[in-house]
């Protein structure tokens, strides 16, 4: 075919494609003719193909002549024309617009590699980078073909140019979606410039009067390609090693978050993939500020941190909030670190208004909130701070016991209760005693939730910040302190004491079965363990013994484990404790030295021996009565128990001797 009658093929467009598919396999005749005659001429064909080619109906009958074949072919030979290629590529990117079946026909002729090696050719490189961008995008096939040839690498090399190429200045916006759709297959992270999320970061942050701005996908491309890198540990090493990274992902956060203004998003799809995009930065800043790195990067006294606090404070930007809260709560890690975020920074006070919200707050916010709140309690100096400054106010915590609709934000609210409530009579005295204002006091609620929670954790964390108040109010001394007002003068008589603590307990009658479900269940051995230490300390009062006994006559599978504990066994043998003999000349000399002792579930060996000492130190309060107290049978069985347990504790004590004299 001359010049004139390819012309003229393309100006008359055939009506069917079969027709524009055999006109094009006669125009591949003539291709083939003049490469191997090697004649100018074939340039001339190209580009008159190039130009047709921009006509949507050309497009298959490209793919399936074999014309387009032909054109990847020029693409892939070693010695290239670069004339000839810029039209060969014109054909293949116009040929694969919107066309998956010539899509495929690039991958299959293993030409991609090719293709992307071609981003480092000047003259070729501003008709690559739309072509490529033609063939990849919305069809995973090349895309992950494309991936597999480093298209990712050689765009970041792009990137990284300073100053940047000039030609590639007008195809920056596709270069960021083209690294978006790269990164979004698999990749190796030992390939990747260690400098790469810093770099994209940089690009996705610039002012809208710098070379390179990006659109919004442009930035959505280059985040997405960011946080992807970020997702490796070695990448987030060198992040964090490169001097301004943090403050670099801060700027790349707040324009993601502010997105609908910076990019005027008015399209419902674009506000969707930014909500996604905003998840995506936050993912990676909770990893990232759990880096261990990271808490030397954002002292207390930084700008950084000046910062997060700000967004903490920040009601109309939910993601902020919930960035500082994770961001905190990891380097809340440490009694210094979380004093000094309580007692000089004063945080918790823009975090109760989060959780006192009359409005529906977010749930994931309300979770981070309260999970740094509980890192934040944990120092002993810091609990009745907190718990002053309103944690336990009727509209704070106690609100979010009720949000059933919420498990995992209603467990959180009881577990840091039960944080505040550790050995602080002042946090005890606030959930035990009703202002006048309460038609009920606060552990009242946490009893009625234990009994109603569908939740085992939920029940298991209820029943804990019970224990954990029993255990305050009979440490006290006298036993009761806790409940007196706060406006009478210490020391408290005992006889006062008493006597609030016997109303306190004829107030709350189901607290008991509370308290009992930490023994009562079988998954956490060292929950058994704390109820035996607790009961063990309410003996030791009149007002705590009547609970006690109460438990033992109400609950006779009480007897059989704490016959296990005495044993040093988890499961109580049901055959042995059931009618044991009574002893006679009992022996309570090494009993009478033992003192209740909490367990410590991080030393597993010696949760044994303590829950023996703590449920022999039980038994002998409870066998201290007489038969008007405790039914003689049940009294004998104790008896028996106190012999077996103070063979066991005077075994065990020289055991120690001998262990420590053998050193």
């Amino acid at each position: 075919m001359t010049p004139d009658e390819i012309q003229d093929l393309f100006n008359n467009i055939p009506q069917d494609e079969e027709s524009r598919v055999q006109a094009l396999e006669e125009l591949l005749s003539t291709a083939r003719e003049l490469q191997e005659t090697k004649s100018p001429e074939l340039q001339v064909l190209a580009e008159q193909v190039g130009n047709g080619s921009r006509e949507e109906r050309w497009r298959i009958p490209l793919g399936r002549s074999g014309l387009l074949d032909f054109f990847l072919g020029l693409i892939k030979e070693d010695e290239l024309d670069p004339d000839l290629v810029t039209h060969a590529l014109r054909v293949t990117g116009n040929s694969c617009a919107d066309q998956d079946e010539n899509r495929q026909r690039v991958v299959d002729s293993d030409c991609l590699p090719q293709l992307v090696k071609l981003l480092t050719h000047d003259s070729l490189l501003q008709f690559a980078i739309p072509v490529l961008f033609n063939i990849c995008v919305d069809y995973e096939p090349t895309q992950k073909a494309a991936s597999k040839a480093h298209l990712g690498i050689y765009l970041i090399d792009i990137i990284q140019a300073r100053p940047l190429h000039e030609k590639a200045l007008p195809y920056m916006n596709i270069i960021y979606k083209l690294l978006g759709i790269a990164v979004a297959q698999e990749f190796e992270p030992d390939l990747i410039n260690p400098r790469a999320p810093y770099l994209l970061l940089s690009q996705a942050t610039l002012d809208a009067s710098e070379r390179g701005f990006p659109d919004f996908d442009g930035f959505l491309g280059l985040s997405s390609a960011a946080l992807a890198y970020l997702s490796h540990q070695k990448l987030q090493d060198s992040f964090l090693e490169t001097p301004g990274a943090v403050a670099v992902f801060i700027s790349a956060f707040q324009r993601a978050i502010q997105g609908v203004s910076v990019f005027n998003i008015d399209d419902t799809d674009e506000q969707a993939q930014l909500a996604q995009l905003q998840s995506m930065y936050t993912k990676t800043w909770a990893d990232l500020s759990a880096h261990p790195q990271f808490a030397s990067l954002c002292s207390l006294d930084s700008p950084v941190a000046g910062l997060l606090l700000g967004w903490i404070s920040s009601s109309h930007d939910t993601e902020l909030q919930i960035a500082a809260c994770l961001a905190f709560g990891n380097i809340a890690r440490t009694d210094a670190q979380s004093i000094a975020f309580v007692q000089e920074m004063s945080v918790h006070k823009s975090l109760i208004p989060i959780l006192s919200s009359d409005s529906e707050t977010d749930a994931q916010l309300l979770h981070c909130a309260l999970s740094f709140l509980k890192n934040l309690s944990i120092p002993a100096s810091n609990k009745a701070v907190l718990g002053g400054a309103g944690l336990l106010d009727l509209n704070v915590l106690p609100r979010i016991w009720d949000l059933d609709t919420q498990p995992q934000v209603q467990f959180d609210a009881v577990s840091l209760t039960r944080i505040l409530l550790v050995n602080c009579p002042e946090n005890v005295r606030r959930v035990c005693v009703a202002s006048d204002t309460q038609d009920k006091a606060l552990i009242q609620q946490l009893i009625d939730l234990h009994r109603k929670a569908d939740q085992e954790p939920t029940k298991m964390e209820t029943a804990r910040a019970v224990a954990g108040v029993c255990r305050v109010l009979h440490s006290d001394k006298p036993a009761g302190s806790s409940l007196l007002p706060e406006s009478l003068p210490s020391p408290a008589s005992e006889d006062e004491a008493s006597l609030l603590l016997r109303d306190f307990y004829s107030k709350h009658p189901t607290l008991l079965d509370t308290l009992l479900y930490l023994g009562l269940q079988t998954k956490f051995p060292v929950l058994r363990s704390d109820l035996w230490f607790v009961l063990a300390l309410m003996a030791r009062s009149a007002e705590g013994f009547a609970i006690v006994k109460q438990a033992i006559l109400q609950h006779p599978e009480l007897k059989d484990l704490l016959a296990a504990a005495v044993a040093g066994e988890r499961e109580a043998n049901q055959e042995a404790s059931s009618n044991p003999p009574v002893g006679d000349g009992l022996d309570l000399s090494a009993i009478g030295q033992l003192e209740p002792q909490q367990v410590d579930p991080k030393k597993a060996a010696t949760m044994t021996k303590i829950d023996r000492e703590n449920a022999l130190v039980l038994i002998a309060e409870l066998t201290k009565s007489g038969p008007d107290e405790l039914p003689s049978e049940v009294r004998n069985v104790f008896i028996q128990m106190l012999k077996t347990g103070g063979q066991l504790v005077l075994g065990d004590r020289n055991e120690k001797v001998e262990s420590a004299a053998s050193q």
